[in-house]
């Protein structure tokens, strides 16, 4: 009778190996979220996202939209009227300076610009990144090199420069919101694609999956059953992790010019405008600069929590 000794090769390594009952439980990962700080990161989440989905009942409440001028609000040199920059109970977080237009509307409604491109391409980032990440560590061979390179070539463009240029090749009326989304995204995929094939090359050595293929499992079913649910955790984490840097990508495209084109509210175009005003009316930049900060610092505590409570290793009280 002939004894199966598995190889070291085929074994598990001792730092990704996990046994069962060292698994998180689903109650100790929703505890992990029921402390104080991260608790405070959701709602600030949750606020954010309300406030995008919900813009136009909110600015509504204060009696203003975006797009409106409030000349009445400026002073002789077009400077808000009145301290930090014309707050009153009109104008709740006051107005912009040279336009009158209303602050607080502008910052809701830039929401949905940020948040909307910074989470639209960081889903198409994982997608691309998930799919040839493991291509890349289960096919291996020429295919795993072909993505490699392409890593290697993506992560040496410069993004700023590629960005800049697109934006001046693309007609005015081009949706800039789906513009910016796609070159995000477009540029966002190697970091998670390395990870997962990574993952991907220790997981289809598992005995169990070889087993399968050996059974005449098709490469699919292998991607869905086995190589995909293992990896999930992994793609989550790392997502909400590099959610705040699409967000301040964003910003950053539109605070230099290329990205959404005046009057479409942005966080980052606000900024950019306050940049010009800084020493007359510093409050014009508060609001922004503060809804923006708040934001990616939320996602980060929270990515961080997700990745301390689905981590076995991590410190146990």
């Amino acid at each position: 009778m002939k004894v199966l000794v598995m190889a070291p090769s085929d074994a598990l390594p001792t730092e990704a190996a996990v046994l069962p009952d060292e698994r998180p439980s689903r109650p100790g990962v929703w505890r992990a979220f029921l402390r104080p700080v991260p608790l405070a990161a959701a709602v600030l989440v949750a606020m954010s996202l309300l406030a995008a989905v919900f813009a136009g009942q909110l600015s509504a409440l204060s009696g203003n939209d975006p797009f409106t001028y409030h000349p009445e609000a400026l002073g002789p040199d077009t400077a808000p009227a009145g301290s930090l920059g014309g707050v009153s109970a009109q104008h709740w977080f006051g107005v912009e300076p040279g336009t009158g237009r209303d602050l607080f509307s502008l910052v809701v409604h830039g929401a949905r610009v940020s948040l909307l491109v910074g989470i639209a391409s960081t889903i198409l980032a994982t997608i691309i990144g998930v799919v040839l990440g493991i291509v890349a560590g289960a096919v291996g061979g020429a295919v795993e090199k072909l993505v490699d390179f392409a890593t290697d070539v993506t992560l040496g463009f410069p993004f700023l420069i590629f960005a800049i240029a697109l934006s001046a090749l693309f007609p005015l009326e081009a949706p800039r919101a789906l513009l910016l989304t796609l070159v995000i995204g477009m540029f966002g995929w190697p970091g998670i694609a390395r990870v997962v094939a990574a993952e991907t090359r220790v997981i289809v050595r598992q005995p169990y999956v070889v087993a399968s293929r050996v059974m005449g499992a098709r490469f699919f079913h292998v991607f869905r059953h086995q190589v995909l649910p293992n990896v999930a955790s992994t793609v989550i984490v790392f997502s909400c992790i590099s959610l705040p840097g699409r967000i301040s990508a964003e910003a950053t495209l539109s605070f230099l010019g290329v990205g959404v084109l005046p009057p479409t509210p942005s966080w980052g175009r606000s900024i950019g405008d306050a940049i010009s005003w800084l020493l007359v009316d510093p409050a014009f930049l508060l609001f922004p600069a503060a809804a923006l900060f708040l934001v990616t610092f939320s996602f980060n505590i929270l990515g961080d929590t997700l990745r301390d409570a689905l981590d076995p290793r991590g410190g146990r009280s």
